[in-house]
């Protein structure tokens, strides 16, 4: 505990005429004189307790906030046939810093994908041309590790089931809360970068695996070409 300093649980008096300085210390949930000097303080043992309890709650909260964040943003990719929903969406997921593409049905999704960086698709099921379950099986095809949030105002014609036997990462009915869309969609990236990293550590262990064989290989051609060598200098062949 700092020896000097005003401590945290000092008020300066509003209406308090005694003495410059003084205030009212709420350590022990009464008011008493002090001056905010914590070398000073008549319980010090108690001071530091109560700091150390408050630090680690502090410590907590911050944790919890930065549980609360949301993953890194994304560009995502927003399909339905009704122009309301899309703006819906789109304004949900700016306001979360992500950036927005849209698209009217599957097919001018497929479109988009493949002429953009996507990081995420949310997609309507029924639209024409293209539903969203054919679009999601469509892009588990071409983009296997994109993930894909369907939602549906459909709820018993089109279950979860169907969405996720699809390939889709998560699946939401309409209408949905603000608060029940962002934990989903945002479940839904940290899920995927959680994937993306397990896949690029298993690719480096993969190349370190081959690297090493690779050495290990040569390394052994190597003392073959050595003991040869060795072999014809002692026994030359005859001529």
């Amino acid at each position: 505990m700092s020896t000097s300093g005003k401590c945290s649980f000092y008020r300066d008096p509003q209406s308090l005429a005694i003495g410059r300085g003084l205030g009212y210390c709420d350590l022990h949930g009464d008011p008493t004189i002090c001056d905010g000097d914590v070398q000073f303080c008549k319980d010090r043992e108690t001071l530091r307790k109560q700091l150390l309890d408050q630090k680690g709650k502090e410590g907590s909260n911050n944790m919890e906030e930065g549980q609360k964040k949301k993953p890194s943003n994304y560009k995502v990719l927003v399909v339905d046939d009704e122009e309301p929903m899309r703006k819906l969406v789109v304004t949900l997921l700016s306001r979360q810093g992500h950036e927005c593409m849209t698209a009217s049905n599957g097919v001018e999704a497929l479109d988009k994908i493949s002429q953009n960086k996507v990081d995420a698709v949310i997609t309507d099921i029924i639209m024409p041309e293209m539903d969203g379950i054919t679009l999601t099986k469509e892009i588990m095809i071409l983009y296997p590790n994109l993930p894909i949030l369907v939602m549906t105002g459909h709820g018993k014609e089109y279950s979860a089931e169907s969405a996720i036997a699809a390939g889709a990462r998560d699946f939401i009915e309409k209408p949905f809360s603000i608060d029940e869309f962002t934990l989903r969609l945002n479940k839904m990236i940290r899920d995927s970068q959680i994937l993306c990293q397990i896949e690029d550590k298993q690719n480096e262990m993969a190349f370190q695996l081959n690297k090493k064989s690779s050495e290990e290989i040569n390394d052994l051609k190597k003392e073959i070409e050595s003991i040869k060598s060795r072999l014809c200098s002692v026994y030359p062949r005859s001529r």
